[in-house]
């Protein structure tokens, strides 16, 4: 039996060794072991496929549709929801995720260049002056790891800045320098408006970028945003907001995973009589759009009060009109109807 033979015998055993146990384990030939196992593939597994040299001058979305069009020539179709095309004035590039045969992917780029040589359309998918770049990104994150959960792609853009919605880049010392500082202000605006989301790791132009957050970070974090919220008043409980860590997935290897912090504040529930949420250490903050307002002053509170207590006090004067006219209509139809008659007789 050569070294190979026995490198498969034993890694079929040993599964059988751990369900069955050593006295039960069902002996098989050796010949038929050899036939059945020998031939057994590698299953395909998860990769993020990274595109470079794309052509800035088309848009996202025709990017898109060319990339996965030639992906289907490479015989590997993707969804379009699994490819995130990133573009710039002078600069687009793809992540795809992909699941495939590792000989499969080493075998791209010389795949590529025979279906370039065969579609010449193709060609308008790289840059002018460039050739198409495949290759697998080197990426902090394997597909167990995201299974599940959100993932965004570095270079991605979100938006621009909301009334419900912050942007922080969360460079250098953030996380032990300023968020704590972020935590107070804008959970606090979130609550005194109608909630919010706070991302740190991502530009005030939408693109997200990650900040380096280890699994000692997020503990770190957690702990943070519990003890500064449980200061609040009124009190705030555990299901007025959700801290999420999101995995960015990047070209670039890092030794501390890229995550976007994203800090959400549900939108309060309906009270019976306008209140201000308040931090820890006594301020009132607003939510603006794109911005907050605060800590705000003893008379700013006021004249928000007032205000609140307008807005309220205008809902009870709508629906005491929508009471008068309903019983003005009931009124009119007793009125349209007459009186009414009846006739008693008795034996």
């Amino acid at each position: 039996m050569t070294p190979m033979k026995r490198s498969v015998q034993t890694q079929v055993s040993e599964p059988f060794t751990e369900s069955w146990g050593e006295e039960s384990l069902p002996e098989l030939p050796a010949e038929q072991s050899l036939t059945e196992y020998s031939d057994l593939e590698e299953a395909p597994s998860a990769h993020t496929l990274y595109v470079g040299h794309l052509n800035p001058q088309f848009s996202v979305p025709v990017l898109a549709c060319l990339l996965r069009d030639t992906l289907e020539r490479l015989e590997m179709p993707v969804a379009r929801e699994h490819i995130e095309v990133v573009r710039r004035p002078r600069k687009a590039y793809a992540l795809v995720q992909v699941t495939v045969h590792r000989d499969t992917l080493a075998s791209l780029p010389w795949r590529l260049q025979t279906a370039l040589e065969e579609h010449l359309i193709l060609k308008e998918l790289a840059a002018r002056g460039k050739e198409l770049l495949l290759s697998e990104a080197q990426g902090p994150f394997s597909h167990r790891e995201i299974v599940g959960k959100d993932q965004l792609f570095q270079g991605a853009f979100l938006g621009s800045e909301t009334r419900n919605m912050e942007f922080k880049r969360g460079s250098g010392e953030y996380l032990s320098l300023a968020f704590k500082h972020h935590v107070r202000r804008y959970v606090c605006a979130f609550l005194n408006s109608e909630g919010g989301s706070l991302l740190v790791g991502v530009e005030d132009s939408g693109l997200v970028q990650g900040i380096r957050c280890s699994h000692r970070d997020e503990d770190r974090a957690r702990l943070l945003v519990d003890s500064i919220l449980q200061g609040f008043k009124p009190q705030i409980f555990p299901d007025a907001y959700t801290l999420t860590f999101i995995p960015v997935i990047s070209t670039s290897e890092t030794s501390v995973p890229l995550k976007v912090i994203r800090l959400t504040v549900h939108t309060p529930k309906a009270q019976s009589q306008p209140q201000l949420y308040q931090t820890d250490q006594g301020e009132v903050f607003l939510r603006r759009d794109g911005s907050i307002q605060g800590p705000l002053s003893a008379s700013a509170i006021q004249e928000w009060c007032r205000q609140r207590w307008l807005v309220e006090l205008g809902k009870l004067e709508e629906k005491m009109k929508a009471l008068t006219m309903e019983k003005e209509q009931l009124q009119q139809q007793l009125q349209q109807h007459g009186p009414v008659s009846c006739t008693c007789c008795v034996l």
